[in-house]
């Protein structure tokens, strides 16, 4: 049975402690290069990618509720990671537009 109250004590911390590090991690992909969509895809990505392992590790999923319980939190990760860099891109863009404009 799915306990999601469990569910929710492992999430969250690994979705707020998670969720600097994946955004420093697409600021360093912006470096290198990825821009635009690719670098909002590769926000979405990285956060699946580290979400899903780090909630794999806390809860070695052995049914199919729990393997979606790790797919979701990485999802909610990727998601977050992903509207976190376009919440900062617009109000970057906004501030200097009043500034100079």
């Amino acid at each position: 049975m799915f306990n999601f109250t469990e569910f929710l004590k492992v999430a969250l911390p690994t979705v707020a402690g998670l969720l600097p590090f994946v955004m420093a991690l697409v600021t360093y992909w912006g470096k290198l290069g990825v821009s635009g969509k690719w670098q909002l895809l590769s926000s979405m990505a990285t956060g699946l990618v580290l979400g899903g392992f780090f909630m794999y590790i806390q809860v070695f999923p052995k049914t199919l509720v729990e393997w979606a319980s790790v797919g979701f939190v990485g999802l909610v990760l990727g998601l977050s990671a992903s509207g976190v860099y376009e919440i900062a891109k617009d109000v970057t863009v906004k501030a200097f537009r009043r500034t100079v404009g």
